[in-house]
């Protein structure tokens, strides 16, 4: 019997057979040593690490539990074949243990796969995992730590796969954790491997992206794949998945806790790929060139079956590319809006929309069928930036749009913005792109910080990487505390805007320019929070958010603000107190608060609206430099610039008080 630890003495073998031949000598191999597939056991691994684990954020249902999709698609892709199929959440299983009982160690995570394998006992184990792009050996990552555990048993045939495992497949196959690395998408992939496995005939044409040990190297397989055709639906694959229980546990994003955070939820998708290529993003690698769309009925078909027989009642959107033909959007649309009418069905699209394809037309279907918001990738408020990722779009079209969602104050539209871009951003760009998320003026700015999530992306774009690659897009999750380390030898709020446009900022440094962007361009400076605003608007946003940041003072104390607004000075009032209890049992809330000036509106804990105004907008002038505040007020670009998207020119002048503060005019 040749064990998955002996995948070595198997490779080492010499052979002149081409690669082709090798593949299938390999699979037969590993025929006569596990036997008859009969059993595929699917497992999406934990979306989360456990060095950071937060017990509080698990009980508060603040950490991602997406359904898997994914693994639901392989699973449909084999619904002809005589072969049991079922499928494992262990981020399901794992948070839902964590919060049930208190005395769970996350550190034995692995017992539940162990109930999973010595019930179902299969034949093939297919290992995926999401959103965690952190070093894949460094630690105790989910997915690797899966695949040893498997390693370790060497009872079953192991197959990876997904976008995270890319990045690593060739040492997992080398190193023995898995016998095939399954890159792009896996629905044809793996039923040719099962064919040939099965030793079926027929299969004398290659295919690419499959990876096998052969000779001692991590072999790929190479000839032709053809993206996946989309065909049918997931409703028979939802009889293996608790969908109702992934509310229970955890959620989507902000936009799934602010339809109820008991509020059954799951999700549906349209469209697989993206017209983009954006450079920075992994999904054209992944999904192929160019955008597939499900049929429309199919689609209405499983989202009525999700509302109507297991009581869903919110959706995300997992299209990367959801308006990329605005017909069958729009009847998808109309369908939701039936649905909306007679079951109060909601639905949202955290992943972003294309603003060139966003008409009055589109957006009056999409508030009329139940629409909670949207995000729109803009990336950068930096042409030179824009034009170097590939973005599909001008900063005339991110404008165009924002400002024809004025007319939509139902729907909370944030922009997502990236700092940091490729570890070369320069500061002057970074402004560049806070200047323009206060012109454009939506309900919020999610700024993330630049991670290098995907090797192959860096390989095929020539991209410089420091050798660290991911923690997290949200500077403070990748802690166990959720707050960001202080370095009180770096600028922090309004000392941020001495800095040198040229100056390429450290990893530090830029978690300090992301911090003084998102407290002054999200609280201080939020639309919401001004005179004409939405409060009620604000104050779901924030408290969906906080959810997640359980200690973070500065989301009481403006959620308080926004309650004042809303005529609830009682509640704020009780929210001052919590966050001063944060702050004055923390050193480093009571610096952060200090370098903003919140220590002072926190101390007055404003009960009037006017007052929420006047001390917002002082906070505002006295740290956000004239030269900058201007946007604020749709007056002239702060920043111009020439045909080629060179900046026309910056000159300096200080300014008294502040000679720092306000140093970067435009000439």
């Amino acid at each position: 019997m040749i064990k998955i630890n002996d995948t070595q003495n198997l490779i080492q073998r010499p052979s002149e057979e081409p690669r082709q031949e090798a593949l299938h000598a390999y699979t037969a191999r590993l025929r006569q040593q596990f036997g008859p597939a009969q059993r595929i056991l699917l497992v999406q691994t934990p979306q989360f690490l456990f060095e950071t684990i937060n017990p509080e954020v698990v009980r508060n249902r603040g950490y991602y539990a997406y359904p898997p999709t994914g693994l639901q698609r392989l699973a449909a892709s084999l619904a002809d074949r005589d072969i049991d199929v079922r499928i494992i959440d262990l981020n399901l299983q794992v948070l839902k243990d964590i919060a049930q009982d208190e005395q769970f160690d996350p550190q034995g995570w692995l017992r539940v796969l162990d109930e999973h394998l010595d019930t179902f006992r299969p034949t093939i184990v297919g290992v995926t995992c999401l959103t965690v792009y952190t070093d894949l050996f460094g630690g105790n990552h989910p997915l690797t730590g899966t695949l040893r555990h498997l390693s370790n048993r060497g009872e079953h045939l192991v197959m990876v796969g997904g976008p995270t495992a890319t990045n690593e497949i060739d040492r997992y196959v080398r190193d023995g954790l898995c016998h095939y690395g399954v890159e792009g998408e896996g629905e044809d992939r793996l039923n040719y491997l099962l064919d040939l496995y099965e030793g079926r005939s027929g299969l004398d044409e290659a295919i690419s992206g499959i990876t096998f040990p052969w000779e001692g190297r991590a072999q790929h397989t190479e000839g032709g794949c053809p993206n996946v055709e989309l065909r049918g639906n997931l409703i028979d694959t939802y009889e293996g998945v608790d969908v109702e229980a992934y509310c229970q546990v955890g959620s989507l994003n902000p936009y799934s806790r602010m339809a109820g955070q008991d509020t059954v939820y799951s999700v549906f998708q349209l469209n697989r790929g993206c017209r983009g290529n954006c450079k920075f993003c992994g999904v054209r690698s992944f999904m192929g060139k160019g955008v597939r769309t499900h049929s429309v009925d199919e689609v209405i078909a499983e989202v009525d079956y999700l509302v109507r027989q297991r009581s869903v009642r919110h959706f995300e959107l997992l299209d990367d590319d959801f308006l990329a033909d605005q017909k069958p959007a729009a009847e998808l649309l109309r369908a939701l809006g039936g649905l909306h009418r007679e079951y109060g069905i909601t639905w949202s699209a955290n992943n972003g929309l294309m603003t060139n394809s966003i008409t009055p037309e589109l957006l009056d279907l999409m508030r009329d069928s139940g629409c909670l918001g949207f995000k729109i990738g803009i990336e950068s408020g930096n042409p030179q930036m824009l034009r170097r990722v590939r973005k599909p779009g001008t900063l005339e079209s991110f404008a165009r749009v924002a400002r024809l969602l004025d007319g939509y104050p139902e729907l909370f539209v944030g922009g997502n913005y990236i700092i940091g871009l490729f570890g070369e951003e320069t500061f002057g760009q970074m402004i560049d792109t806070f200047t323009f998320s206060v012109h454009l003026n939506l309900d919020w700015s999610s700024f993330t910080v630049f991670q290098f999530t995907s090797k192959p992306n860096c390989e095929a774009e020539n991209l410089k990487t420091d050798g660290d690659w991911a923690t997290d897009f949200i500077p403070g999750k990748d802690n166990s505390d959720r707050e960001i380390e202080d370095d009180r030898s770096l600028p922090l709020g309004a000392e941020v805007f001495s800095l040198a446009l040229d100056l390429v900022p450290s990893r530090a440094l830029v978690k300090n320019i992301w911090l003084t962007f998102n407290v002054l361009g999200n609280c201080v400076g939020n639309k919401n929070l001004k005179p004409g605003g939405q409060p009620e608007q604000f104050v779901a946003w924030v408290d969906a958010v906080r959810v997640a940041y359980p200690s973070n003072p500065y989301m009481l104390l403006f959620a308080g603000l926004g309650r004042v607004l809303m005529g609830q000075a009682d509640l704020a009032r009780a929210m001052y107190r919590d966050a001063q209890v944060i702050v004055d049992n923390s050193s480093n809330w009571q610096y952060r608060f200090a370098k903003f000036g919140l220590d002072e509106l926190l101390e007055a804990g404003p009960a009037e609206p006017n007052e929420v105004y006047r001390r917002l907008e002082a906070i505002w002038n006295d740290c956000v430099p004239e030269s900058l505040r201007t946007a604020a007020t749709g007056s002239r670009p702060v920043l111009a610039y020439d045909r080629q998207g060179k900046r026309l020119g910056v000159h300096r002048r200080s300014r008294g008080e502040h000679p720092k503060r306000d140093q970067y005019l435009p000439v």
